[in-house]
C-alpha cells in the first residue's frame, strides 16, 4: 500500500456479546481515495465506520487519522440537525449539493439532505458516508453523486445504491466473516471478480471430485484383480501351481497393497467445498389469479395535506393491471402519503374487486413476529414449501435461518422476511415504499430479480435508480401537486 495515507488502522477488533464483528490486520486510505464498503446485513460495515469516527470503542487495535473527518450517519438526529442549521446555512455544504432549511415536520429526505450538508460544511479531509441516499429522491441522489465525484477528499462509502458505487468508487472493501478484502475498481469490477472466483471454486471442486472418483475406480479394479492372481497361469500345470503356491500369494499381496495405496491416495485428495448454487426464480410470481379489470387502482380528485401544507390537490391517475409502475417525485411531494392513502382505502381511491393488495414500508413489514421466517412466508401462500424456500434463498435466508422466529431478526432481516411473505403469497398487487432502504447490496440485487419475475401489478416508490430502471415499465410523476402519467421506462422518460 502507499505510504502516503490519510487514515490507517492496524489490528482492529470489535465484538458484541462475544460475537466477532470484525478482525482486521491492516487497512489504509490514501489521499483522495474513494472506497466503497460492501458486505451483507450485519457484516459490520456501519460498525467499522462508527469505530473509525470514534463513535464506537474498539476492543483492540489502533486507528491513525491525519486530517479532519466527518460522517453522514444512517440514523438522523433531528434536534442535532436543527441546532446545526445556522452553521450550515452560513457555509451551505458544497457547491453541488443544496439543503433547504428544515420544515416543522421534515420528511426523511429533508433530514438526509440536512445531514449531508452539515457533514460537508466542515470541508473534511475524510468523509464517511453510511447509506447517504436513504430517503433521498432521485434528484437528491443525482446531486449527491455529482458532489461525491467532485469531492476532493478521501471517502468511505457504505451504500446499497449500485449506480452510486459504480460512479464514485475506485476501490472496494468487502467485509465477510469478520475479515476485510480489498478489490481494485468499482462495484461492477468487484462483482465480476466475485463471479470469477465462484467459477474458479466450482472448477476446482469438480476437478477434485473427478480425481477422487478416478482413484476410487482404480482401487476397485485392483481389488477385482486380486482373486485372479491366485489362479494357475494357462502355461502352468496344476501340479506346478501346487508346488509353488507362494508365487500366487505374493502376487495377490502386491495387488492388494497397490489397491490400498490407491484408496489412500483417494482419501488424501483435498476436499474442495462446492460453492453454493445461486437460486433461480423460474416461477411467474403474482400471476396465479391476476387482476381482471384494466386498472388495479384508480384515483380521482385525490387531495392530501401534510401538516398545514397541501401536497396533493385533485390528483387523478390509474395503476394499470399487470404493469410495474414507478412513482416519482421530489422529497416532500407526497409519494409515501399517496401509497398510505391507497392502503387505507381513501374515498378518492377505487381498488378493483379482484385486486389483492400487499404493502411494504420500513417499519411496516406485516409479519407475525411469534412465527418463523418460513411460516410467515407461507401463511398467505399456496406454494409448496420448497418454492417458498427458493424465494427465501434468493433473499439470502437459507438452511436453518428459515426457522428463526421473526421477533429475533434485525431490521434488514425482517425486510427480507417481509419480501418473501409478499412474493410467496396469493397477492396480485404490491405497493412498495422505498424497499431498498436499510438492506444490503445482495438483497437489493435479489429484490430486483424478484420484481423482474413479478407478473402481477406493482406500484413502487424508490430512489434506487437501477431498480427503477430495471423494474419499472411505466411511470407516475408527482408535479405541482398533481400526478401525470408516462407510458414508458425511466430511461425513455429521461431520453
Amino acid at each position: 500500500m502507499s505510504s502516503s495515507y490519510i487514515l490507517k488502522a492496524a489490528d482492529i477488533y470489535k465484538a458484541y456479546a462475544g460475537r466477532m464483528i470484525f478482525k482486521i490486520g491492516l487497512l489504509q486510505v490514501g489521499l483522495g481515495e474513494k472506497i466503497g464498503v460492501v458486505g451483507s446485513n450485519g457484516a459490520g460495515k456501519s460498525t467499522l465506520l462508527a469505530a473509525i469516527m470514534g463513535d464506537v470503542p474498539l476492543d483492540g487495535g489502533h486507528i491513525d487519522v491525519r486530517g479532519g473527518m466527518t460522517i453522514i450517519r444512517q440514523a438522523q438526529d433531528e434536534d442535532a440537525l436543527r441546532t446545526a442549521q445556522n452553521r450550515v446555512s452560513e457555509r451551505r455544504g458544497h457547491r453541488n449539493f443544496t439543503a433547504p432549511s428544515l420544515t416543522e415536520r421534515p420528511s426523511g429526505g429533508e433530514l438526509t439532505r440536512a445531514a449531508i450538508a452539515e457533514a460537508l460544511s466542515a470541508e473534511p479531509d475524510i468523509l464517511l458516508a453510511d447509506e447517504p441516499t436513504t430517503n433521498l429522491d432521485m434528484d437528491g441522489v443525482s446531486e449527491l453523486k455529482d458532489m461525491l465525484v467532485s469531492f476532493g477528499g478521501a471517502l468511505l462509502l457504505v451504500s446499497h445504491d449500485r449506480e452510486l458505487l459504480d460512479a464514485v468508487c475506485g476501490k472496494i472493501w468487502e467485509i465477510e466473516d469478520g475479515e476485510l478484502r480489498v478489490f481494485p475498481g468499482n462495484y461492477s469490477a468487484w462483482l465480476l471478480q466475485k463471479e470469477r472466483e465462484r467459477g474458479f471454486e466450482l472448477s476446482e471442486y469438480e476437478k477434485s471430485r473427478k480425481e477422487e472418483r478416478r482413484l476410487r475406480e482404480a482401487a476397485r479394479k485392483a481389488k477385482e484383480r486380486s482373486p485372479r492372481v491366485l489362479r494357475s497361469p494357462s502355461r502352468m500345470s496344476g501340479s506346478e501351481a501346487r508346488i509353488n503356491p507362494g508365487k500366487g500369494l505374493a502376487a495377490q499381496s502386491a495387488v492388494n497393497a497397490g489397491a490400498r495405496a490407491i484408496a489412500k491416495r483417494a482419501d488424501m485428495v483435498e476436499r474442495k467445498s462446492r460453492p453454493p448454487d445461486l437460486p433461480e426464480i423460474k416461477m411467474a410470481l403474482g400471476a396465479s389469479r391476476p387482476v381482471v379489470s384494466g386498472a388495479a387502482i384508480r384515483a380521482s380528485g385525490l387531495s392530501a395535506m401534510f401538516g398545514e401544507n397541501l401536497i396533493l390537490g385533485g390528483a387523478s391517475f390509474e395503476v394499470t393491471s399487470g404493469k410495474r409502475t414507478v412513482l416519482l417525485g421530489p422529497n416532500g411531494s407526497g409519494k409515501t402519503t399517496l401509497l398510505r392513502m391507497i392502503r387505507r382505502g381513501d374515498p378518492s381511491v377505487k381498488i378493483a374487486p379482484s385486486a389483492r393488495v400487499g404493502f411494504f414500508a420500513q417499519g411496516y413489514e406485516d409479519l407475525d413476529l411469534s412465527r418463523t421466517v418460513l411460516e410467515n412466508a407461507r401463511r398467505r401462500s399456496v406454494m409448496q414449501e420448497h418454492e417458498a424456500r427458493i424465494i427465501l434463498a434468493c433473499l439470502g435466508i437459507k438452511g436453518d435461518a428459515v426457522n428463526k422466529k421473526c421477533e429475533s431478526l434485525s431490521g434488514g432481516e425482517r425486510a427480507k422476511a417481509a419480501f418473501a411473505s409478499l412474493f410467496a403469497s396469493e397477492l396480485n398487487t404490491l405497493l412498495l415504499d422505498e424497499p431498498t432502504n436499510h438492506i444490503d447490496l445482495y438483497t437489493a440485487s435479489a429484490l430486483e430479480e424478484l420484481l423482474m419475475a413479478w407478473k402481477g401489478t406493482l406500484l413502487l416508490v424508490t430512489h434506487d435508480l437501477r431498480l427503477a430502471r430495471k423494474a419499472g415499465d411505466r411511470l407516475l410523476i408527482i408535479e405541482n401537486k398533481r400526478v401525470k402519467t408516462f407510458e414508458g421506462t425511466l430511461d425513455e422518460y429521461q431520453a
